[in-house]
């Protein structure tokens, strides 16, 4: 049996989320019940958002909750996660995002917990991050972490919430994780170099001036 949500409304949405909650399960950029995942419907008037107590390689139908963007419970009574503000001020700062993904990639929070600044190393870390804005701690599923994402994300794409994880956010959900796996291996980079008190050499300019000549 499907969830009270309009499986016909929602269909794809919904299996392109299963999918990235999968992936983002395997490649351990979250464990258990952590982390949650959005995208917005068709009309851009509504969202899915995993529901409360989900864990993300296990999701199905029923494992979302649909709201509009003044926060109400849209269609279902499904409970959506704790964190489903940072999702919804997303939306509202954003109007070019269809996704929205919170995470706790353990090398990011860990080189944000360290006061590194992750590095982009390599050109593909460039080109799906150009700019990480970091967030001093703030309570989790409040609304003060909520407007402080948002704010960040009107000049990137990534934001890391010290002690707490990342929000990664794009037109698309396939977008959306190349940004979250690019994110976690530049943290690592960070911190190996980290490790071997070298600072390592950075994309040059001339790239992200190439990329933005591109429109990229």
């Amino acid at each position: 049996m499907v969830s009270e949500i309009n499986s016909l409304n929602s269909e794809s949405e919904i299996a392109s989320l299963i999918k990235i909650g999968k992936a983002v399960v395997d490649r351990g950029l979250v464990v258990g019940s952590g982390g949650n995942l959005s995208m917005l419907l068709k009309g851009g008037k509504e969202f899915l958002i995993t529901k409360t107590g989900s864990e993300l390689d296990q999701l199905d139908q029923s494992s979302f909750a649909q709201m509009d963007l003044d926060g109400n419970i849209a269609k279902g009574s499904a409970k959506p996660s704790s964190e489903y503000r940072v999702h919804l001020e997303s939306y509202r700062t954003r109007k070019d995002i269809n996704t929205c993904i919170h995470l706790h990639p353990q090398a990011s929070i860990f080189a944000a917990a360290i006061g590194e600044d992750i590095q982009l190393v390599t050109t593909d870390h460039l080109y799906y991050l150009r700019k990480i804005i970091r967030i001093p701690w703030i309570a989790p599923g409040t609304q003060e972490v909520a407007e402080a994402t948002a704010t960040a994300l009107k000049d990137c794409n990534v934001v890391i919430l010290e002690n707490h994880g990342c929000v990664v956010v794009a037109d698309n959900p396939r977008l959306a994780y190349s940004r979250a796996l690019n994110l976690e291996e530049a943290a690592e980079m960070t911190i190996r170099s980290a490790l071997l008190k070298v600072k390592p050499r950075l994309v040059p300019q001339e790239f992200e001036q190439y990329l933005e000549q591109q429109g990229l």
